[in-house]
C-alpha cells in the first residue's frame, strides 16, 4: 500500500472515529468489516475487537432478534430506517434511529453500512412537548372558566367547555368564528387595538374587562387575561392563549350600586346627589337654554302627622309619578329631601316658556290622591319655583328657583289648603 493511500486510510479512521453516531460496516456474512469508535461507547467493544465479529454477538441475542427484520431487508438491497431504544455499555438508556445501507455491487448485495444516530435529546424535547401539550388540554378541559386559544388573526382555534358554556356556542361554532363575532360592538375598537399591541411585541398580556354577546343575545361581561405565543414562523403563526371569567354578576352589582347613589330609594327619582352632580355637569358653557323647576308640598308635614309616615311615603311616590308624567323624556327629575323636588328642563327657550311649565306642573301636582294604605282621598298643592340661563354658568338656577318658590308659597298660602276627604266626615288640613 502507497504511503499516501495509508495516509488517506488514517485519515478517514480518523474522521470515522470522532463522529458521535455509531457506523460500522457488514458483509453479506453479517460479519463486521469495519468499525468506528463509537462502537465502544454503545457496546463496550473496540474497533480492532468488532471486526470480523457476527452481528448477533455484538448486538446480543435480544436486540438481534429486534433487528433481524431490518438486516434481512438490507441483505435483499432495501434501504431500512428504524427507531430503537437500547442500553449501553455503560447502562444509559439510548434512543436511536438506525439506518441500513445496502451495499450492491454488480447487482449483488455485498453487505450493508450501519448508521446510528442517538436522538435522545431529541425524544426528550418530544415528550416533553407532548407532555406540555398535555397538561395544557387537561386544564383546558377542567378549567372551571373559559379559556382559548386563538390565532393572529383573532379566530378560534380551541375553546374548552366552560367558554362554550359562556358564550352559549359549541367548540365547532366557535372554531368558525372570530373573537370580533362575539364581541360587543362598542367593545371590537378596543379589543383590536390589545390584539394589535400583543401581535406587535408592544405588549406581552392584556387584562382587560370587555362584554360578549351570547347566542341567545344576552350581553355578558367577562375578565380577559391574555398573552402572546411567539412562533418561529413568524407574526402570522403566533397564537394568543386567553383566560376569560364571566363577570356579568359582577358588574351588575356594580351598576346597582352606582344607581343607588344617585337614586332616591322611594320614589326612584334622582337624588341631590345626581341633581347637584347634573347642575355641576350644566356649569360648562353649552350655548343653549336650561331651566330649574323647585317644587314644594304645602301641608305635607300635616299629612305625615295625622296619618303616618306610610301614608305620606305613598303620597310622595303619588306625586313622583305625576312629576314624571308631566316633564319631557329628556328632562330630568330628582328628589333632593323630604317634600322637595327640583325638575331640570332641557328644552325651555325662554323664561316665559319656563313660567308655562311651572305652572304646568303645579296643576299637575295639585289636586286629589288615592291611596291604596288609605280609604279616604287626599288633596294636597304645591308651591313651584322657576329659573331659566340662556347659556354659560347654570350654577345660581337652583338658588333662584328656590327663591321663586318660597315666593309661590307666600303668594298662595291663604289659598293653599291640604283636604282629606272622610266620608262621613271631611277633614280639611292647612299647612299651619
Amino acid at each position: 500500500m502507497s504511503a499516501s493511500r495509508a495516509d488517506d486510510n488514517g485519515v478517514l479512521r480518523r474522521v470515522l472515529d470522532t463522529v458521535p453516531a455509531l457506523i460500522g460496516y457488514w458483509d453479506a456474512g453479517l460479519r463486521n468489516v469495519m468499525a468506528n469508535h463509537a462502537y465502544a461507547d454503545y457496546f463496550g467493544l473496540r474497533p480492532d475487537e468488532v471486526r470480523g465479529m457476527h452481528v448477533r454477538d455484538v448486538l446480543g441475542p435480544a436486540l438481534f432478534s429486534s433487528n433481524r427484520e431490518y438486516i434481512d431487508g438490507a441483505l435483499r438491497g432495501e434501504h431500512q430506517q428504524f427507531d430503537r431504544t437500547l442500553t449501553d455499555a455503560a447502562g444509559q438508556i439510548r434512543h436511536t434511529q438506525a439506518t441500513y445501507i445496502p451495499d450492491v455491487v454488480d447487482g449483488v448485495v455485498a453487505g450493508f453500512v450501519v448508521h446510528v444516530v442517538d436522538v435522545s435529546p431529541r425524544i426528550a424535547a418530544e415528550r416533553a412537548r407532548d407532555d406540555a401539550v398535555t397538561l395544557f388540554e387537561t386544564s383546558m378541559l377542567n378549567a372551571a372558566i373559559g379559556q382559548a386559544v386563538i390565532d393572529a388573526s383573532g379566530r378560534w382555534l380551541q375553546v374548552n367547555q366552560a367558554m362554550c358554556e359562556l358564550t352559549g356556542y359549541s367548540a365547532d361554532e366557535l372554531r368558525q368564528l372570530s373573537f370580533r363575532d362575539i364581541t360587543h360592538p362598542d367593545d371590537v375598537a378596543a379589543a383590536d387595538l390589545h390584539v394589535a399591541q400583543l401581535l406587535d411585541g408592544e405588549r406581552t398580556q392584556i387584562e382587560s374587562e370587555k362584554r360578549y354577546i351570547r347566542k341567545d343575545g344576552q350581553t355578558v361581561w367577562v375578565q380577559r387575561n391574555a398573552v402572546i405565543v411567539r412562533a418561529s414562523g413568524g407574526h402570522s403563526d403566533d397564537i394568543i392563549i386567553a383566560q376569560i371569567q364571566d363577570i356579568t354578576r359582577r358588574k351588575n352589582a356594580e351598576a346597582a350600586l352606582a344607581r343607588q347613589a344617585v337614586t332616591d330609594a322611594l320614589t326612584g327619582l334622582g337624588n341631590r346627589h345626581s341633581l347637584m352632580a347634573q347642575i355641576g355637569a350644566l356649569a360648562h358653557p353649552r350655548g343653549a337654554g336650561i331651566g330649574l323647576l323647585f317644587l314644594d308640598l304645602d301641608g305635607f308635614k300635616t299629612v305625615n302627622d295625622t296619618y303616618g309616615h306610610v301614608v305620606g311615603d305613598e303620597l310622595l311616590v303619588a306625586v313622583a309619578g305625576r312629576i314624571t308624567r308631566t316633564i319631557g323624556d329628556l328632562d330630568i327629575a330628582c328628589r333632593i329631601g323630604g317634600d322637595e323636588f327640583v325638575v331640570i328642563i332641557f328644552s325651555a327657550a325662554s323664561q316665559e316658556e319656563m313660567e308655562n311649565h311651572r305652572v304646568e306642573l303645579k296643576r299637575a301636582v295639585g289636586g286629589t290622591y288615592d291611596l291604596a294604605s288609605l280609604s279616604a282621598t287626599i288633596t294636597i298643592a304645591a308651591s313651584v319655583g322657576s329659573s331659566w340661563s340662556g347659556g354659560g354658568d347654570h350654577r345660581d338656577l337652583l338658588a333662584v328657583a328656590d327663591q321663586h318658590m318660597y315666593r309661590d308659597k307666600v303668594d298662595t298660602r291663604r289659598q293653599a289648603v291640604v283636604a282629606q276627604t272622610i266620608t262621613p266626615p271631611n277633614l280639611e288640613l292647612d299647612d299651619r
